[in-house]
């Protein structure tokens, strides 16, 4: 079972499948996943790695064992980035981001710039600050 209102769409599950019954596909504006028919495996790797606690492995009769629903489909908004525009992660794993940051850092803490950037556009901003960094520190 998933529940598709607390997935955040980091798709931890699908990379720890080693089956592959979990997929996704980025679509436009949206993540789309699937899993495509019964887990066979013995395993629960799907629902250890999942950061939001959304995948509850349990059989018919509601005894714990490892299945998953067979042709479930399910999507997540993607976010896009502030600087150029492409989508690169999901709305709610960028938001988790942010309340696990300023938990951390305090709640008054404002989130960093970079959560808003796609990793292109964060290595070219990191780039540019460094450059500029390099040059103030030379003149000094």
């Amino acid at each position: 079972m998933i529940d598709v209102e607390r997935c955040c769409g980091c798709f931890a599950c699908a990379a720890a499948c080693a089956e592959k019954f979990i997929q996704f596909q980025d679509e436009e504006h949206v993540r789309r996943y699937s899993a495509l028919r019964t887990c066979a495996a013995l395993c629960n790797a799907c629902q250890r790695v999942c950061p939001v606690d959304a995948i509850d492995l349990l059989s018919d009769d509601g005894l714990e064992e490892p299945c998953a629903p067979a042709s479930f489909t399910w999507s997540v908004a993607l976010a896009p980035c502030r600087k150029c525009g492409q989508t690169y992660t999901t709305e709610k794993l960028r938001r988790l981001l942010v309340e696990k940051l300023q938990a951390h850092l305090g709640s008054g803490a404002e989130p960093p710039d970079w959560i808003a950037l796609c990793p292109l556009c964060r290595r070219d901003d990191e780039a540019h600050r460094l450059r500029a960094a390099t040059r103030t520190f030379q003149d000094s």
